[in-house]
C-alpha cells in the first residue's frame, strides 16, 4: 500500500480524537518521559513495504574484487579509554569502487568486543563518522593515530556502548580519507550517494571476510551527520552488500541527524542570516555559527563536484574573501577550517559599522543552489536518495535545536521518503541540538540494535 504526502514541511498530522498518524500504516506517536532537557517524541511508522531502488543501484558488474582486504589489519594506536576498555581496535584496508570508476583502496576501523564472540558470531554495526574534512590527513583513523585525536564528535562513548552489549563495528573513513602509507589517495565523495554509500557497503565485506566465522553476517549501517547521510547511502545500496558477500544479511538502519536535503537547508540559513542583518543588531555567537556553517563545508562539496566531473566554477559560488579561502585551504580539515573561516568574519565585521553577516563576501548567498551544475549534484545525489524506497527500516534521530538541518527541511524530506512507502521511524527531542543527538538518543538506538539483530534485552 503506498502512503500519503504529509504536507511540504509539516510534521506528520494527527488525526482528530486518535493516537494515529497519517502517512503510513499502523502509525502512531508514543511519549516517553525524559530526565535530561529533550523530550523524546517517537513516530512510529511501521508496515510500510518497500521495493528496489531502481535506477541500476545494485552495483551490477563493479563487485569483483571489491571488499578485498588488503594486507594484514593492524592494531590501532591511540584508541579512546571507554573503546580500549571493552574492544580491540584494527586498522583495515579494503577495495571499493572508487568516484571516478576506477577501483581504489579505502580504510575502516575495525572495532571487536573484548569477550568471545556469541554462538553464531557477532553481529556488525557499519559506523559513518561526521564531517571532518575532504583530505586524506582528514581521516579519523589518522587523526587518531597520527594526533591522538578522535575526530568523530560525541560518538566514542555510544559505540562502546554498542561494542559492550557484544555487537562489532566497523568505521569506514570514507573514500579519498586515510592514511597515504596505504596507499589511499585524494577524492572524498562528500555527500556523493556512490561514494559514501558504497564506502560503508565494502567496509561490511571486508570486516565480515575478515572475521569469517566470529561475524554473524547480520549488519546494520549507522552514522552521525554526514555518516547519518552515508548510512541512508548505504541502505540504498545495500542489495549490493549480499550480491557482494552472500554471507552478510542487511538488517535495517540508523541515521543520527542526517543532513538529507542541503539545497533546503541552505535557503533557510541564507534567510536567517538576512534577518539577522536586516536588524542592524549586533549578531549572535549562533549567527556568526550559521554563517561559518554556510560558507565553511561548500568547500568540501565544491572538491567532490570538481572530482566528480561536475563543471563547477568556483568564482560563481564564492566571493573573494571565500574564493581565497578555497584556494589556500581545500585540503584543511574542518575544526581548522571552521577557525579559519570565523576569524575571517570576524575581521570584517569589525573593520567596519557597515558590515554585516549578509555582506559579508564569501558564498553567494544561496544563488549557487540555482546554477546548473549544483542543481545537477543534488538531484543525482540526495534528490535519487529521497525519491527512493529503501529496503527495510529507518530510525532517523533528530533534534529541534539542530542549525545544520532546520525542521523545515527534515519534515520535508521524511514526509517525501513516506510517499514512496519507506518505512521511517522518526525520533524528535525537542531542545537537542546537532552534537546532542547520539548522547539522547543512545537508549533508543541501543534498543533499535536488539530488535535489529534479535538480541535479548
Amino acid at each position: 500500500m503506498r502512503t500519503h504526502p504529509l504536507g511540504s514541511s509539516a510534521r506528520p498530522r494527527r488525526l482528530k480524537g486518535s493516537t494515529r498518524w497519517t502517512g503510513c500504516p499502523g502509525g502512531f506517536l508514543e511519549r516517553h518521559g525524559r530526565p535530561a532537557a529533550a523530550l523524546l517524541l517517537a513516530v512510529a511508522l511501521t508496515g510500510c513495504g518497500f521495493v528496489a531502488p531502481s535506477g541500476g543501484s545494485d552495483g551490477s558488474g563493479e563487485s569483483t574484487g571489491n571488499g578485498d582486504v588488503v594486507g594484514t589489519p593492524t592494531p590501532l594506536r591511540n584508541v579512546p579509554r571507554e573503546l580500549s576498555g571493552v574492544a580491540e581496535g584494527k586498522l583495515v584496508v579494503y577495495r571499493m569502487p572508487g568516484i571516478q570508476g576506477n577501483r581504489i583502496k579505502a580504510t575502516a576501523m575495525l572495532f571487536t568486543p573484548r569477550k568471545s564472540p556469541p554462538a553464531g558470531g557477532w553481529p556488525l554495526l557499519v559506523w559513518g563518522h561526521g564531517t571532518v574534512g575532504w583530505a586524506p590527513e582528514c581521516a579519523p583513523s589518522v587523526q587518531l593515530q597520527e594526533h591522538k585525536k578522535w575526530a568523530d564528535g560525541p560518538n566514542a562513548t555510544l559505540l562502546a556502548a554498542v561494542l559492550k552489549s557484544g555487537i562489532a563495528v566497523v568505521a569506514p573513513d570514507y573514500e579519498g580519507m586515510g592514511p597515504s602509507a596505504a596507499g589511499v589517495t585524494a577524492g572524498h565523495g562528500y555527500y556523493d550517494l556512490s561514494s559514501e554509500g558504497r564506502s560503508m557497503i565494502f567496509a561490511a565485506v571486508a570486516a565480515k571476510r575478515y572475521l569469517g566465522g566470529k561475524a554473524s553476517g547480520k549488519w546494520v549501517p549507522a552514522g552521525w551527520s554526514e555518516g547519518g547521510f552515508a548510512a541512508l547511502a548505504a541502505a540504498y545500496y545495500s542489495r549490493l552488500s549480499k550480491k557482494t558477500e552472500p554471507g552478510l544479511d542487511y538488517r535495517g538502519t540508523i541515521a543520527l541527524a542526517p543532513v538529507p536535503g542541503v539545497p533546503a537547508m541552505n535557503k533557510i540559513l541564507w534567510r536567517d542570516i538576512a534577518r539577522a542583518s536586516a536588524s542592524g543588531r549586533p549578531p549572535t555567537e549562533r549567527q556568526i555559527d550559521q554563517l561559518i556553517f554556510a560558507n565553511a563545508e561548500t568547500i568540501y562539496f565544491t572538491k567532490t563536484q570538481r572530482e566528480a566531473g561536475y563543471r563547477v566554477d568556483p568564482g560563481r559560488i564564492y566571493g573573494p574573501n571565500m574564493l581565497k579561502i578555497y584556494q589556500r585551504n581545500r585540503r584543511t580539515c574542518l575544526d581548522d577550517l571552521n577557525a579559519i573561516v570565523k576569524r575571517d568574519i570576524q575581521n570584517y565585521l569589525n573593520s567596519a559599522p557597515s558590515h554585516r553577516l549578509a555582506t559579508y563576501p564569501g558564498i553567494r548567498g544561496d544563488a549557487p543552489n540555482a546554477l546548473p551544475e549544483n542543481r545537477r549534484f543534488y538531484r543525482q545525489n540526495q534528490g535519487k536518495l529521497e525519491n527512493s524506497t529503501l529496503p527495510g527500516s529507518v530510525l532517523w534521530l533528530y533534534g529541534t535545536d539542530d542549525i545544520t538541518s532546520p525542521a523545515a527541511v527534515t519534515y520535508d524530506v521524511v514526509n517525501k521518503m513516506l510517499a514512496n512507502d519507506n518505512d521511517i521511524n522518526l525520533a524528535v527531542f525537542e531542545g537537542a541540538g546537532h552534537y546532542d543527538v547520539p548522547t539522547v538518543g543512545r537508549p533508543l538506538i541501543e534498543a533499535r540494535l536488539r530488535q535489529l539483530f534479535s538480541m535479548p534485552s
